[in-house]
Formats: structure tokens, C-alpha cells, sequence
């Protein structure tokens, strides 16, 4: 007897029915209606012969089978892209959908304009920019690329350094003329710090280091944000010291609104792309991340 194989369009909706927890959300997001999720649904079901969601008027989770059926669609369909990417990219012509994240503050300031540029290079790749500071599961929002700042990814991916960059301490000359410029890393903790948390940062806590040995500083301070643009105007504004990207904070040094404290501490915050597959199961994110690599080697921030 011949096996019948599930459709690959119907595991793509199974996925977007988890990532929602809900049919509705996937309908929107697939631009669907309700009544075709819930059709599809019901064809994969059939076509594996066992139920996937337990689901009522209240709630809605994985069966058992359910939880093994989104382990393999995920592989299935990351293989699906791969294959059909290097098909139809056989003339070095990338083509279909491509999904980029990064942070607010670094997408909003540091790549729209070279994903401009990269789609331009690429009219055939439909990109979608998603800016968030909330960390994401790459697999289970299909997502082909993060780019993210600083030194800690999950190990479940790959990681490719794209840029060099590092935080610097920093604060307003108004600050600094109210208050003993700190000698150490140890008399952070005596001051007024803007802190920034993003992505389930540990609040309160700067990794220092002297490019000998790292510090870990404790501190401390009445104004914190998700946002590196808020703590940096708050730190313009008088209001205590900032520890922000180099390339953000430079022109602001240069210019005198800002002074490096402690200039011999940074934390090191490079750039890196971060991807679900191995490179060369993508030829797009190969393209796009060579393509970043080029773009910040030549820019100077």
C-alpha cells in the first residue's frame, strides 16, 4: 500500500497554529481564514492518523503526538527551504521569502539601511524585517536570520561574527562637573548608571574588561530602559554614566556632548549573524550575511 504524505503547505500551518496558539492567529498571519486552518488542520490529522491539538472553547495544546509532529515538521520544513533554495538559486538568482530580526536600536539604526540596499541587489527575495527586544526562537518563528549585538547566543544555532564593536562608558560633561569622574571599576557602584535591559539581560550587572581581565560591577541608578536611544539621551541630559555601543556613542564623544569615563574598560558587544541551519543549506543567508560583512567593513561609524 502506497503512503500518503502529509502536505508541506499543512505543516506550515500546524506551525503557525503553535507559534499562535491559536487557529485564529495563524489565519491572520497566513492570511487565511479560520474555516481553512481548521480544514487543513483536520487534512493533516487524517493524513497521520492521530490528533495533534487537544482543543475546546478555553484552551489549546500538543498532544503527545502532537509534540513529535512539531519536532519533525520543523525539520522537515527547514530541509524544504534548503532544497528548494538551492533549485531555484542554481543561477545565483535568490528568489521567495526571507526573515530577518534584530533589536529596535540596532535594526532601526544600523540596518535599514543595508537591507535597502540588499533588496535592492535581490528584487526576487520578499524580506521581512522584524524589530523586537524580545529573545525569539528562530526555528519556531521562521526566522532565517538574527542579527544580534554582543556575545551570548544560544548554542542551538550557528553564529557567524560580522562586525567588531564594543561598549564604552561614557557620561555628559554636566554629569562629570557634579560628580568625581570614577577612577576604577569599583566606584561605578558610587554613581548614577543608566542601565540598559534588553533580552533577559541580568539587571544591574556590567562585564568590564581591561583587555587583560573582565569585571563584573554591580550598579546602580534611577533610570533604566529596553531602549540604548533613551539611555543615551538620558546620559546627554545630565543624568548619570551610560554604557553604549561605540558606534552610537562616538559622534557624541567627538563632538564634546559626551566623555569616555574609564577609557581603558569596555564590554565587548560584537556583531554577529545568527542562523537555524548551516550555511550552506541557505544560499540567501549566505548572500545577505556577506553582503552585511562587506557593508560594515566599509562604513565608519
Amino acid at each position: 500500500m502506497k503512503k500518503k504524505w502529509p502536505q508541506v503547505e499543512d505543516l506550515e500551518v500546524f506551525m503557525a497554529v503553535v507559534r499562535h496558539n491559536s487557529f485564529s492567529g495563524a489565519a491572520v498571519e497566513l492570511g487565511y481564514s479560520n474555516a481553512w486552518v481548521t480544514k487543513r488542520i483536520n487534512a493533516l490529522e487524517e493524513t497521520l492518523n492521530t490528533k495533534l491539538l487537544h482543543r475546546n472553547t478555553r484552551e489549546m495544546r500538543l498532544t503527545a503526538a502532537g509534540e513529535v509532529a512539531l519536532i519533525q515538521a520543523e525539520e522537515i520544513i527547514s530541509k524544504n527551504n534548503a532544497a528548494m533554495d538551492m533549485i531555484v538559486n542554481i543561477k545565483n538568482d535568490i528568489k521567495g521569502n526571507f526573515h530577518i530580526c534584530s533589536s529596535f536600536g540596532f535594526g532601526k539604526n544600523h540596518l535599514t539601511n543595508p537591507l535597502s540596499a540588499f533588496s535592492k541587489l535581490n528584487p526576487g527575495l520578499k524580506i521581512k524585517f522584524t524589530l523586537t527586544d524580545t529573545k525569539l526562537d528562530l526555528i519556531k518563528e521562521n526566522i532565517d536570520l538574527e542579527i544580534m549585538v554582543g556575545e551570548s547566543f544560544h548554542e542551538r544555532y550557528y553564529a557567524k561574527k560580522i562586525a567588531d564593536n564594543k561598549r564604552i562608558l561614557c557620561a555628559s560633561p554636566g554629569y562629570l562637573n557634579q560628580h568625581d569622574a570614577p577612577a576604577s571599576p569599583a566606584d561605578l557602584s558610587r554613581h548614577q548608571c543608566l542601565f540598559l535591559q534588553e533580552k533577559g539581560l541580568t539587571f544591574g550587572l556590567w562585564h568590564l574588561s581591561d583587555g587583560c581581565k573582565q569585571e563584573t560591577v554591580r550598579v546602580d541608578g534611577s533610570l533604566s530602559s529596553n531602549n540604548g536611544e533613551v539611555i543615551l539621551q538620558w546620559a546627554l541630559d545630565d543624568h548619570g554614566i551610560a554604557l553604549r555601543s561605540e558606534w552610537d556613542a562616538k559622534r557624541y564623544i567627538e563632538s564634546g556632548d559626551l566623555i569616555q569615563v574609564l577609557p581603558d574598560y569596555y564590554e565587548q558587544a560584537s556583531v554577529w549573524a545568527v542562523y537555524p541551519t548551516k550555511l550552506e543549506e541557505s544560499i540567501k543567508t549566505q548572500k545577505c550575511i556577506t553582503f552585511l560583512e562587506s557593508y560594515f567593513a566599509c562604513i565608519h561609524f
